[in-house]
């Protein structure tokens, strides 16, 4: 009689496992979940994650819009460094949401243009001082300054 094969001993040696999942610690993917898993995912990797991304990463709001998760960020290199960990935070919010499917988004927005402060002329700070207590005009009088 042949003796059996290593492969076949293997074979027998294989239990098959059937293996339910477990949902009971999972959350709905909505708006309020969101955000709280956003941290949980930063706090969890915040010793593999590096430094730059964490930067960029605990200033982001991340919002869901359908079944996609959007990021917005108004630099370029920013917007990068998200992008590099975008598996990471899909198999993140997929293990920890019913979700089916998770999908990102990453937006590049424009700065809004800063006003700029022009600065104010003497008689024109003057003028606004005297439109706002206009003792000043009656003091400026009475001590007779000339302010021309």
């Amino acid at each position: 009689m042949p003796k059996s094969s290593a492969l076949g001993a293997l074979f027998k040696a294989v239990e098959v496992e059937a293996k339910v999942e477990d949902n009971s610690h999972k959350q709905p993917l909505d708006d309020s979940t969101v955000l709280s898993l956003w941290k949980d995912f930063l706090e969890e990797n915040k010793d593999k994650l590096q430094n730059a991304f964490m930067s960029v990463a605990m200033r982001q709001v991340p919002v869901l819009q359908g079944d996609t998760i959007r990021f917005i960020e108004t630099n370029n290199i920013s917007l990068e460094l998200l992008q590099l960990h975008k598996a990471d935070i899909v198999s993140f919010y997929l293990r920890k949401t019913t979700a089916p499917a998770v999908y990102l988004g990453f937006e590049l927005q424009k700065k809004q243009e800063v006003e700029v402060k022009v600065s104010k002329s003497e008689k024109e700070r003057l003028k606004d001082m005297v439109d706002q207590n206009p003792a000043i005009l009656k003091l400026i009088q009475k001590l007779d300054l000339n302010l021309d």
